[in-house]
């Protein structure tokens, strides 16, 4: 793809949220089986990739929820991580798959609760890549003074905070670090800026690019990673603190027991996850550490 083909698909990736920012969701759940008077479960999944792949990725999921509770489900999607965050701290959600930075955002902003944590080969861990085309001879974020640099989202860890928090700690601005920076949305979006050449850096989710290694193995072939952050707490499944109890239950249990059974197992593995946990918030400290360095180095 040329960088103007890749241009242009991000333009229409942003007017196509225009849609969705209106209020349109997708709804799973046979109309024939499950009560018109229940209402849809509203879920959304922070776009931590773009439309398309989480469509294709979370339909499986939706389904069995919809099943397994009787009632549809009705996925909801926006552009940015702080829309999602706050239709869940306002009940305009009923649950998120949410990136770990977007969860502690809108714990501390709105109080939201932590609802299960996903387990990916072993830990309930992932990490932040900084990638570089694959024809680079950058071999650390250094190396990248004054180039294009490509964050995902303001609230995102891997793809905004730990870059920042790393070049702030060690005495750098990163307004003025780099020579041009922008926002892609998603990490996919930033891993094709950065296999195009439209961009000589980003920092992208480690779970979506080695996820992207399986399924498009040709797009991350023409990438490099040359600097991977400390383990940080996966991205978590999170309720509104208005939720009422009983719903608020069974969305735990079916998270916590997809390893139980076939569906739900063929399901995890789809998704690239082992099973599902309570977890701790406490897993998110070091989050909050970063997140408070920077906001004292008054960069946000």
């Amino acid at each position: 793809m040329r960088r103007r083909d890749l241009g242009r698909n991000l333009r229409i990736l942003v007017m196509g949220w225009g849609a969705l920012a209106a209020g349109v969701g997708v709804s799973w759940g046979a109309s024939a089986t499950v009560p018109e008077r229940k209402a849809p479960l509203r879920i959304a999944v922070a776009a931590m990739i773009s439309p398309e792949e989480t469509l294709s990725v979370y339909q499986e999921l939706m389904d069995h929820i919809a099943a397994n509770l009787g009632r549809p489900v009705e996925i909801k999607q926006r552009r940015t991580y702080q829309e999602v965050n706050d239709m869940l701290g306002t009940g305009k959600l009923d649950a998120a798959i949410l990136c770990s930075g977007t969860y502690v955002h809108a714990k501390r902003q709105y109080g939201v609760e932590l609802l299960a944590v996903p387990v990916i080969h072993g830990s309930p861990t992932y990490r932040s890549y900084i990638i570089v085309p694959s024809s680079s001879t950058a071999a650390s974020l250094e190396e990248l003074h004054r180039k294009r640099f490509a964050f995902t989202d303001p609230l995102s860890t891997s793809g905004y905070l730990y870059p920042v928090y790393y070049l702030v700690s060690r005495g750098r601005q990163p307004a003025t670090f780099f020579a041009k920076t922008l926002f892609t949305y998603s990490h996919d979006n930033s891993i094709e800026a950065v296999a195009e050449g439209v961009v000589d850096g980003a920092a992208v989710d480690s779970l979506i690019y080695d996820y992207l290694q399986i399924t498009r193995p040709a797009l991350v072939a023409r990438t490099r990673i040359i600097h991977r952050s400390p383990l940080m707490g996966a991205q978590p499944v999170a309720v509104p603190r208005s939720l009422d109890p009983v719903t608020k239950q069974a969305l735990r249990e079916l998270f916590l027991g997809l390893d139980l059974d076939l569906t739900g197992r063929g399901i995890l593995k789809k998704l690239g996850v082992d099973r599902f946990i309570p977890g701790d918030d406490s897993l998110y400290d070091s989050i909050r550490k970063m997140l408070r360095v920077v906001e004292e180095a008054k960069f946000r």
